[in-house]
């Protein structure tokens, strides 16, 4: 009911909608455009700021700078001007600390919606891409940064009273706040070396994981205690019982790289100061799509309860 109907049919798009895929990439001749709409429904204080770097991650794993943004907001009926000014000053901030200009959009008040959705379409012009279904056996799988930090940051920031009612100690919801959520930079200093990269969203690193040995046609083998995470996340995410590596991950990049190009990754990842670990290995097509340590995913969809919550 919807990748089967996708309109006419275009010569010049190279990649467009597919499972796993993060965003579109249409050919301009000599150049591509890389286009991703995202929608921010899983976070109220956040929605702002989570609209750019989520939506602008997706262009950045293709390999392409981001550099354009339009903007859709819907707001309930019970919303204020006050509710408005901090969406916009949030989407503002984000997007100048990136380089993005947002050049439209749409704002409305509407009984469509409870809580305020944002929803981002990001764009960028490159002269190379990388795609999630590039994923060769025997690559080997990075992560940078740390697993569920951006549901630990919508924990912290729209459950945190609840947090510390059950038991979260408040330096960790503090801390959790201000986790760094964009891939921009180690995602185009890794596009050189990588064979696939994507950008952990909804299910977090084994969604991600999944979908990339889902577009790729492989599996994956992953090492549980190499995944990078922190105490803060755990705490907050142990709270609600939820799984760090099946929620929410925006900040995090998942990489695909071949032995032959795995010392230079790594090199430009210790020269950006990101922190980062080679958490498995990509092997030829099994019954399962990933192992993490022994706890196989089958299909390219994980559940993440951290929207159970709202």
């Amino acid at each position: 009911m919807v990748l089967a109907r996708r309109g006419a049919w275009r010569r010049e798009v190279v990649v467009g909608p597919a499972v796993g895929e993060d965003a579109a990439i249409i050919d301009l001749g000599g150049t591509y455009l890389v286009v991703h709409t995202d929608p921010i429904s899983g976070s109220v204080k956040l929605v702002g700021r989570l609209a750019v770097f989520v939506s602008t991650n997706d262009v950045a794993v293709r390999g392409v700078e981001p550099m354009w943004l339009s903007v859709s907001i819907f707001l309930p009926p019970a919303a204020g001007e006050g509710d408005l000014d901090e969406i916009t000053r949030q989407i503002d901030e984000a997007a100048r600390e990136i380089g993005v200009a947002v050049v439209g959009g749409h704002t409305e008040v509407t009984t469509a919606v409870t809580r305020p959705v944002v929803v981002a379409t990001a764009m960028g012009v490159g002269r190379r891409y990388v795609t999630t279904g590039g994923a060769r056996p025997g690559d080997y799988v990075l992560m940078t940064k740390y697993a569920g930090q951006e549901a630990a940051s919508i924990l912290a920031t729209d459950f945190g009273e609840e947090a510390v009612r059950r038991g979260v100690d408040k330096s960790a919801v503090e801390a959790a706040k201000s986790f760094n959520i964009s891939v921009i930079r180690e995602a185009l200093a890794l596009a050189d070396f990588a064979t696939s990269m994507h950008d952990p969203t909804e299910g977090g690193v084994a969604g991600g994981l999944a979908e990339i040995a889902y577009a790729s046609g492989v599996s994956i083998m992953v090492d549980r205690g190499a995944v990078l995470t922190r105490p803060e996340i755990e705490a907050l995410c142990r709270a609600f019982g939820i799984d760090p590596l099946k929620t929410l991950s925006s900040g995090v990049l998942l990489a695909t790289v071949p032995p032959s190009q795995l010392d230079a990754a790594l090199n430009k990842l210790r020269g950006l100061g990101v922190p980062h670990a080679v958490i498995g290995r990509v092997v030829e097509k099994a019954d399962y799509l990933v192992d993490i340590s022994g706890e196989k995913i089958y299909e390219p969809y994980v559940e993440d309860k951290l929207f159970s919550l709202f």
